[in-house]
């Protein structure tokens, strides 16, 4: 026994030796680097085979993968798993079973400097998924996300996602009690990596969720097809249980640049269906953002009359340039109206503000604003309204003064259009439009002026009568007139006397100002003379204006609007025109106060006060 132990110690030692010297001969190590190189030279050349055989499909792509994409097992593909190194993005999955493979695959042109494919794989029987992967040069991962996936075991979710070369969205859809839609915002990099961006939930988002998702269901469109960030909806004003809808649909997508789809309708909130409803697509209809960015879609809140019983609502589109030295902007309107069981767009793009210019980055420049505000005109062409444009250019100049400071001049210019209604759509009239201008006059001022129980302010003559401003003396301390029963009824008024000195106009008291002073305008054109009695106290709010026409003088409204200088009052920036039956006071400034000194008061743009009908009207361009 002894002796066959000492034999097998001396076979083992004298064979091991030899054994590890033949393994470690550079044949051997050869031999194993060859296999190793060959194995990844096929794995390598499998990656590449599969792109080449792989669908190439265009951006951006909706990725909406689900069981109900093949109708058959035989639309399965012959997908290498390790080729595409997906054991490794899923290390839990055993691939030699039947139930999980991969079946579908395609690639995306996202980037020149990656491969990016789109695998679909089968997660045993009742799930099924889609991943977007990056690949580097060399076939290896960068980074994946899921942008597809279907259960039909609970039917309880499903993602949808829509590709883009630098964005990728993607919507988490849950059906609980409610139907509920997380949408993730992911941004593609160059270097193929993909990075969380931004997240949000729609329901949270939109507080008319529902009524939206049953306007894309019936549209046949998913929240992934849409500029979701750009739904506008808004109550129809002509009848509350109707709302009105705009959803933008992409077509095309890229980095800083999209082009949109219209979907415009009216949903009937009763029966819970479109009733009216709008499409135009991104080839004519300017919905693309590019150098010019599109910025906002709105529905416009403003009702647009085009007959007694026919109104047009609108909306407005803005865009903004990117150049600081070369700055633009620009802003469009199109009109729409119900016409059967479709809506009709009767004014296309109408630009009605518009601003440009050139300057040198610091301060010295010169720009040149449009601002254009549409109303209708009493007259009529092919049985609608005519709309007349009121516009306002601005010519601003920079300059650098003596002291580097810069200052800027600004000049106004007032001009008026008219669209008109040729049966199927309005367009501008070429030609001048017949316009009476209202100048400023300067009556005769009577001084130290008397008058019983009044305070004499301001007193003029004017075509044989006295128009005089001020209020009623107090009588035991009540400051109101004592004709009148109205405790309120007190301060500052205009008042007009015939020429023996009787009252035969008086307006109401407006309070006690510290100016209620009146400005006198006409035009050669017409025997009406227009009174703007400004006020202010330590600073201007407007103005009452007032008809004197005939020998009558009659109050009209309230001019309720001020320059945001404090040292220009209105009667200094207001502009007269008539226009046809249509009187039209102008406000040559670049941001107006609305209501000034009230608690409500606002800063606007542009505005103009419309007279017609006996109607003094504040005309906006503010949606």
């Amino acid at each position: 026994m002894k002796t066959l132990f000492i034999a097998l110690f001396f076979l083992i030692f004298s064979c091991g030796p030899k054994n590890r010297q033949e393994n470690n001969t550079p044949g051997a190590i050869e031999r194993i680097d060859g296999a190793k190189k060959a194995m990844t030279q096929s794995v390598e050349n499998g990656f590449f085979d599969m792109l080449d055989s792989a669908k190439k499909k265009k951006l951006p792509q909706l990725e909406k993968t689900n069981f109900d994409s093949f109708t058959d097992k035989k639309d399965y593909k012959q997908i290498d798993v390790k080729a595409l190194k997906l054991d490794r993005l899923y290390p839990e999955i055993n691939f030699e079973d039947a139930n999980f493979k991969a079946i579908d695959l395609y690639t995306l042109p996202i980037r020149e400097s990656f491969h990016s494919v789109v695998v679909t794989l089968l997660k045993g029987e009742n799930e099924m998924e889609s991943i977007l992967i990056n690949y580097n040069a060399d076939g290896n991962i960068i980074d994946h996300e899921l942008v597809a996936y279907d259960d039909i075991a609970e039917s309880m979710s499903q993602v949808v996602s829509r590709i883009s070369e630098s964005m990728l969205t993607v919507n988490r859809i849950y059906w609980g009690n409610t139907k509920e839609v997380e949408q993730i915002e992911f941004e593609i990099r160059w270097d193929g990596t993909i990075e969380k961006v931004a997240a949000a939930s729609l329901n949270e988002f939109f507080k008319d969720f529902e009524l939206i998702d049953d306007v894309l269901t019936e549209l046949k469109l998913d929240w992934v097809n849409t500029k979701s960030n750009m739904i506008t909806t808004m109550v129809y004003p002509e009848n509350p249980n109707e709302t009105i809808l705009l959803i933008p649909e992409i077509v095309d997508e890229g980095e800083q640049y999209f082009e949109l789809n219209s979907h415009i309708v009216i949903f009937d909130n009763q029966i819970g269906k479109i009733t009216h409803k709008f499409f135009e697509s991104n080839h004519s209809n300017q919905w693309v953002s590019d150098a010019i960015e599109l910025l906002e879609i709105s529905i416009d809140s403003t009702q647009y009359p085009l007959s007694t019983d026919q109104n047009a609502f609108g909306i407005r589109v803005d865009y903004l340039g990117s150049s600081r030295v070369n700055p633009y902007s620009n802003e469009t309107l199109s009109l729409f109206i119900k016409s059967g069981d479709k809506l009709e767009k009767i004014l296309s793009n109408y630009s009605i503000k518009d601003f440009g210019g050139e300057w040198d980055g610091d301060c010295n420049g010169e720009f040149v604003g449009e601002e254009k505000i549409v109303f209708s005109s009493p007259d009529k062409t092919k049985g609608y309204f005519d709309l007349l444009v009121n516009k306002k250019i601005t010519e601003t100049k920079n300059n650098t003064d003596e002291e580097e400071d810069c200052q800027y001049e600004n000049t106004y210019l007032i001009k008026n259009s008219i669209l008109k209604f040729d049966g199927t759509k309005y367009s501008e009239v070429e030609g001048k439009i017949e316009t009476k201008s209202y100048s400023q006059i300067y009556p005769r001022k009577l001084e130290n002026f008397q008058l019983d129980k009044f305070h004499v302010d301001q007193a003029f003559e004017l075509n044989g009568q006295k128009i005089i401003t001020g209020n009623y003396i107090p009588e035991k301390g009540k400051h109101y007139n004592p004709s009148d029963e109205s405790k309120y009824n007190w301060g500052d008024r205009l008042v007009a006397l015939d020429s023996l000195n009787n009252i035969i106009f008086q307006s109401q008291g407006y309070g006690d100002f510290y100016l209620f002073e009146p400005h006198f305008y006409k035009t050669d054109a017409s025997n009406r003379i227009i009174i703007i009695c400004q006020k202010a106290f330590e600073y201007p709010f407007g103005g009452e204006v007032f008809f004197l026409e005939k020998g009558i003088l009659k109050h009209i409204g309230t001019l309720d609007i001020e320059d945001t200088e404090e040292e220009k009052f209105l009667i200094d920036i207001v502009d007269i025109q008539e226009i046809g039956n249509s009187l039209v006071f102008s406000i040559k400034s670049n941001q107006l106060t609305l209501k000034p000194g009230e608690e409500n008061s606002s800063l606007i743009n542009n505005a103009i006060y419309l007279y017609q009908g006996n109607q003094l009207l504040l005309k906006t361009n503010s949606p």
